[in-house]
């Protein structure tokens, strides 16, 4: 199969440490465009990297009749509108969690991406990852039983300051960095839905983003619960309690070469390992072959707009002290 010709909108921290790097080592990824406001850092980026080319704005790397897919890394609140602009551009997209701010942005970008037949997925590349998959292959074939909970927790420590993750004005907030991954955990596992969420909230006088919640979703046939947020220590795990027995994952997110999963199921303990993988790289080649293949998307514009439903209702229980439903 055929390499895509990919850009990248922005010079983002994130993108230089693990986003690009992963794009060199997949399969179906050709470096062809990084934009930046500034020309400088896109050249110097370029010459890091192996990009062919570099531009001083978003909109001359669009206009680029080569690029075919491009990367969104930009700070959450300019995730709809240059997914839209990239669209308009005739441009698939990987766009950074979270899609959108909220449902009406995400329902906008999807009715712009049907108009011009392209395809976007959300970036949770954890998705991707053999041990995910394996777990969801147990649950599958009854090794624990009908799910009954799934616990998860994401958290770490923040500092105080200028952040895009504490700027209200950008989509910032623990829910939005971090307890999203919990929420797409959640409604993987259970293959469904949550029909009502619970959260309690703290949040920032100062930055009026949340620091700290604690969600409860009820799914149709069980309950999830999580933690996240910036004013604790790094965890990052989950847990799948069925009829028979459960499924622990400590290192759910951000595993590393420390993939593992513990079963404990009729009367004992098992522990599998997995080999590192790059989730991104599996993240950027899947969307490629869609590109070329015309294959449709494990995850597409719907999932995206199903879990940012989840998350709306979420904020609205924070506010509001009750269920809320989905």
């Amino acid at each position: 199969m055929r390499k895509v010709k990919w850009g990248v909108l922005g010079c983002a921290a994130f993108a230089k440490s693990t986003a690009i790097p992963a794009m060199q080592r997949a399969e179906f990824v050709e470096l062809t465009a990084v934009a930046s406001r500034s020309l400088e850092k896109a050249q110097a980026f370029a010459a890091e990297f192996g990009f062919a080319k570099a531009y001083g704005s978003y909109e001359e790397l669009l206009a680029d009749p080569e690029i075919e897919a491009v990367y969104n890394p930009l700070p959450n609140g300019m995730h709809p509108e240059w997914t839209i602009k990239a669209a308009e551009a005739g441009k698939h997209s990987l766009t950074e969690k979270p899609f959108a701010a909220n449902l009406t942005e995400a329902e906008t970008v999807a009715t712009a991406l049907k108009k011009h037949n392209i395809k976007a997925m959300e970036a949770f590349m954890w998705r991707f990852h053999p041990m995910h998959l394996r777990t969801r292959e147990l649950i599958r074939e009854g090794h624990i039983g009908p799910v009954r909970f799934v616990r998860s927790a994401f958290t770490f420590m923040i500092t105080r300051g200028p952040n895009v993750r504490l700027d209200s004005q950008l989509a910032g907030g623990g829910l939005m960095d971090v307890g999203c991954y919990c929420v797409s955990e959640a409604r993987f596992l259970f293959e469904a839905e949550p029909t009502r969420v619970f959260a309690r909230a703290d949040f920032d006088p100062e930055f009026n983003v949340d620091m700290l919640a604690t969600v409860i979703m009820e799914f149709p046939h069980g309950r999830a619960s999580f933690d996240c947020g910036f004013e604790l220590p790094y965890r990052c795990d989950y847990e799948v309690v069925g009829s028979k027995g459960r499924i622990f994952c400590p290192n759910a997110i951000l595993p590393g070469d420390a993939a593992e999963l513990h079963i404990e199921a009729n009367g004992k303990t098992d522990r599998e390992t997995f080999p590192g993988v790059n989730q991104w790289s599996l993240e950027f080649d899947h969307l490629s072959r869609s590109i070329v293949e015309g294959t449709p998307l494990a995850y597409g514009i719907e999932d995206a707009i199903k879990q940012q439903r989840v998350i709306d209702a979420i904020y609205r229980s924070a506010r509001s002290g009750q269920f809320e439903t989905v």
